[in-house]
């Protein structure tokens, strides 16, 4: 169960360090790209892609709290 747990947190801190690079490059590109032909349609890719790892993050999170709480119990 522990090592359930470690490797959850660890997923789940890698899709955190995921999102937090992916939301500065979306700044990035902002900043460059945003009066290009094809801003639109990155935006809309790179904002799915945000939103899936969000979800993610999420359903990690609520793992994480249940694992823990029967790790606790023990």
């Amino acid at each position: 169960m522990k090592s359930m747990y470690k490797n959850i947190v660890e997923r789940l801190n890698n899709k955190k360090a995921e999102l937090s690079e992916r939301q500065d490059q979306f700044d990035v590109m902002w900043h460059n790209e945003r009066h290009s032909g094809c801003f639109e349609r990155n935006a809309i890719n790179d904002l799915l892609i945000m939103q899936q790892l969000k979800s993610e993050i999420k359903e990690l999170e609520h793992w994480e709290m249940l694992v823990k709480t029967q790790i606790d119990k023990v």
